[in-house]
């Protein structure tokens, strides 16, 4: 049986005594036998002299003769043996030390050793003496377990039930509690490390009613002062009597900091979602039934957010329920998270809608997060601007095909009339074969028109400025034989940013600088030139009549025309459309001595 060692009279230890290094042969044995502690002396590790009180506490009837490191368990046996040799060696960096006994007949028990090294004048060597001055209780076997514990990743500890004092800790728990070290936790009550008294007596009170407690949250005060969480889970063990505690607390610090900041963005968006002017619903996304929806979602549909929570979106969308269940899992899975719908409303009119839904997390749940926004009067415009697309691909058919076909016809048969007629019927021909040309450059320019307002704003590519305007040239010069075309320098060798109607530009500014021209021999200069800024500039001169300075803005707008021109202007605001639809810019300015220079920027390639 073992003794009640905190219950016996304690006598002075040998750290305490005066030094025994002059004690005359067995002299130490008298003094030590009336030790009521237990005292043991080992001599090159074995026993040459143990107490009753030691014999009582390991269970074992006569200790002398046998190894030390038989009283401790086989993993720390080898500890104990070490820690007697530094000890009688003058080695020991500490004299008082934990150690781990298990006799014979008792459990293993983690006891407080006080060591004293003897040099008594008989003996061929020093040896050590122990005196066990604190045990726990009987049935206390941390130490079986402290070394388990110490791998294990939540903290542990032991605890008497009545007074909470802690009588074990493994590391993690040093960690979780800012401990300097085991030494610093043990002895002190568990009461230290609540927040409130109030949840140490209802968790007292649970484990003397049930014996258990499991993953109970915790607010805990740190040795440093600092506020953590731990889940608990305890259960008790009674020994002899004594009811102690074994328990673990898990750190959950980092998880509730993150479930109360998950609930104050929850929250937040909840205050947002709510008075947010654009219509919001939440969405289940496997059922698709309405969680929740704003205000503003309510006064769109015109039904009550209470009547909406109610409802699914197949109640408001207008497509088959099969094609609803297929968007919403692309919505859910990220695959897509813009869609158009036809909606419709309380009163049972359609609205055209774009809705942006997302999946979020809310209340640990995955929800379809959907922006509801009303896109009817867009989607009417751009129905309108598709139908004036087809009727203006339409009217081009016309231009390229009939109305140009029908002009040829004219220019042909007056053709053939001009060399039939003389007089003033001839003159009547000519006025008619000026109109037809006319009529025949309307509708090309018509027709190049309607081709900038067909195509596609992404058509922007890059194209050689060089190739295109000297095939320009060559057209201008074959048509108009009687007018000087010149290039002064040469034609920079890069790419412009274009389209396929750049060609179109320059035509029209070399025709323009041509017709328009009131001098018996219209004179064209052509100048190109590159920039720093990743621009290239064109510039067209003219010796016609210029344009005056009122009418340098306005010349390039839509029926805009020069100074007592008989065309359109048409040509010019062709000019200026194309050249705008790929980023460039178009000005004129006077020439010298006079005439008027039209240029053209573009951006250079790639």
């Amino acid at each position: 049986m073992t003794p009640d060692l905190h219950s016996r009279t304690r006598h002075s230890c040998p750290a305490r005594c005066p030094p025994m290094t002059h004690t005359p042969p067995h002299s130490y044995a008298d003094v030590l036998a009336a030790v009521t502690d237990p005292v043991v002396v080992v001599q090159h590790g074995t026993v040459t002299f143990a107490n009753p009180a030691f014999s009582e506490l390991t269970g074992v009837a006569d200790p002398v003769g046998a190894p030390i490191r038989s009283f401790a368990p086989q993993d720390t046996a080898s500890d104990l043996d070490r820690f007697c040799d530094a000890v009688a060696a003058g080695n020991a960096t500490r004299t008082h030390a934990r150690v781990v006994l298990a006799g014979a007949d008792t459990d293993r028990r983690l006891v407080t050793v006080d060591a004293t090294r003897l040099n008594a004048a008989h003996q061929d060597a020093p040896a050590t003496a122990l005196v066990v001055v604190a045990a726990p209780e009987s049935g206390m076997e941390w130490a079986h377990h402290e070394r388990i514990l110490d791998a294990l990743p939540v903290g542990s500890f032991r605890t008497r039930l009545g007074d909470g004092v802690l009588l074990g800790v493994n590391d993690e728990l040093v960690a979780f509690a800012d401990a300097p070290s085991k030494a610093a936790l043990r002895g002190r009550p568990a009461t230290e490390f609540y927040a409130t008294p109030a949840a140490r007596e209802e968790i007292v009170a649970t484990l003397s009613a049930d014996g258990v407690v499991t993953e109970t949250e915790l607010e805990l005060e740190t040795l440093a002062g600092n506020t953590v969480w731990g889940t608990l889970t305890a259960v008790t063990v009674t020994h002899d009597g004594t009811t102690v505690v074994d328990g673990a607390i898990r750190d959950v610090t980092e998880r509730r900091q993150l479930e109360t900041e998950l609930r104050q963005r929850a929250r937040r968006f909840r205050r947002m979602f709510k008075h947010h002017s654009a219509p919001m619903l939440l969405i289940d996304p496997d059922s698709g039934g309405i969680q929740n929806a704003n205000d503003a979602a309510a006064a769109f549909y015109g039904y009550s957010v209470s009547e909406l929570t109610g409802m699914t979106v197949t109640d408001l969308n207008t497509l088959p329920s099969g094609a609803l269940d297929t968007h919403r899992g692309q919505a859910e899975e990220g695959e897509r998270n813009h869609f158009v719908f036809e909606h419709e409303l309380a009163d049972g009119e359609r609205r055209t809608v774009e809705i942006h839904s997302s999946p979020i997390e809310l209340d640990t749940d995955t929800v379809l997060f959907s922006i509801v926004v009303d896109v009817t009067e867009r989607a009417d415009y751009e129905a309108r601007l598709e139908t004036q697309r087809d009727n203006l691909d339409v009217l081009n058919q016309v231009l390229r095909h009939d109305i140009r076909n029908d002009l040829q016809l004219v220019l042909a048969y007056a053709d053939m009339l001009a060399g039939e007629l003389d007089g003033e019927h001839a003159d009547y021909i000519e006025r008619v074969l000026e109109s037809a040309d006319h009529a025949v450059e309307l509708t090309k320019t018509a027709r190049d028109i309607a081709d900038v307002m067909l195509t596609d704003p992404d058509a922007d590519h890059v194209m050689s400025l060089r190739a295109t305007l000297e095939a320009e040239l060559a057209e201008v010069r074959s048509s108009f034989p009687s007018a000087a075309v010149t290039v002064d320098g040469s034609i920079p060798d890069v790419t412009v940013h274009g389209n396929n109607m750049l060609d179109s530009v320059f035509r029209n500014l070399l025709k323009n600088a041509i017709q328009h021209n009131d001098q018996d021999s219209p004179d064209v200069t052509v100048s190109a030139d590159c920039t720093d800024d990743n621009t290239a500039t064109i510039h067209v001169a003219d010796n016609g009549p210029g344009v005056p300075d009122a009418q340098k803005d306005a010349i390039f707008g839509k029926g805009e025309t020069g100074l007592d021109s008989d065309g359109t202007g048409m040509g010019l605001y062709l000019v200026d459309t194309l050249v705008d639809s790929v980023g460039g810019r178009v000005t004129v300015s006077d020439n010298d001595p006079t005439g008027a220079v039209f240029s053209v920027t573009l951006r250079t390639g790639p």
